[in-house]
């Protein structure tokens, strides 16, 4: 808890965490505005659907921002050359970081969610669990993004490197991973879509993505071609599972195993 205090007074000193608040709210607000129009019944599922479709854009590049800074921080501060000199290991200094960074995001984003339920239990026919999927769909996102930034921030030596690895990072998820796998889409067939579906899905949006259409019932699985069906060799929530557990340990371990490029022994 100490440690969670500390994040706390540090994040919410800085202009970041504020700045990422007021952009989501500001989208929420103009596309909930958007959406009183739909039908009550089906207003809610395709206005979490809309509202992750913005977000997706926003809160990778934020949350990149918010959490490597964190880090590259307690190096220009110096305090992380002391902590490591009391005979704290990396290790344990980087998982209490970890746990500090996506505990504060996470629940200054539940506030507001939390907040914007309220009006839409007015305009829409509220289904609590739909509300739970778009909940569990873009915490995922947001933890996902943030562990990679608390990587970035492991290895890069000064801000100058870190704000172009944070864009290149950003840039390379939202934009080349698609352009790389519709340059590769032509070549797709029943024998190799299986080994073609396990990269694909391993991307965070696609599956993020994927799983909010399938679970909102606006993507039904139950009409699939046969090689949709290949492609779609595991439940989506599973596939959300595995790909945050991945993504989640990778970018850990390699933050703890390649800290010496940023310059700490």
């Amino acid at each position: 808890m100490t440690y969670i205090w500390k994040e706390w007074k540090e994040l919410s000193r800085g202009k970041g965490l504020w700045l990422a608040l007021s952009m989501a709210m500001i989208i929420s607000v103009f596309i909930l505005w958007q959406s009183k129009s739909l039908p009550s019944d089906q207003g809610l599922e395709v206005y979490l659907l809309s509202l992750y479709e913005m977000n997706v854009f926003l809160i990778p590049l934020l949350s990149l921002f918010i959490s490597s800074f964190a880090v590259i921080q307690e190096k220009e501060q110096k305090t992380l050359m002391i902590i490591l000199t009391k005979k704290e290991s990396y290790r344990s200094f980087f998982l209490k970081k970890t746990i500090g960074v996506q505990f504060i995001t996470v629940l200054v984003f539940l506030c507001w969610y939390f907040a914007l339920a309220i009006p839409m239990k007015f305009l829409f026919l509220f289904d609590v669990s739909s509300f739970g999927v778009y909940l569990l769909t873009f915490f995922t996102l947001l933890f996902i993004f943030n562990q990679m930034g608390l990587l970035l921030g492991s290895i890069c030596e000064n801000r100058m490197q870190l704000v172009g690895a944070n864009i290149f990072t950003w840039f390379f998820f939202i934009f080349l991973l698609d352009l790389l796998f519709l340059y590769i889409l032509p070549l797709v067939n029943e024998e190799n879509i299986t080994t073609f579906s396990i990269f694909y899905f391993l991307d965070p949006l696609h599956t993020l993505h994927f799983y909010l259409e399938t679970a909102l019932g606006l993507y039904p699985l139950d009409h699939l071609s046969r090689l949709m069906k290949k492609m779609v060799w595991l439940q989506p929530k599973y596939l959300l599972w595995i790909t945050l557990m991945v993504w989640s340990v990778l970018s850990f371990e390699l933050a703890v195993r390649l800290r010496r490029r940023g310059g700490i022994s």
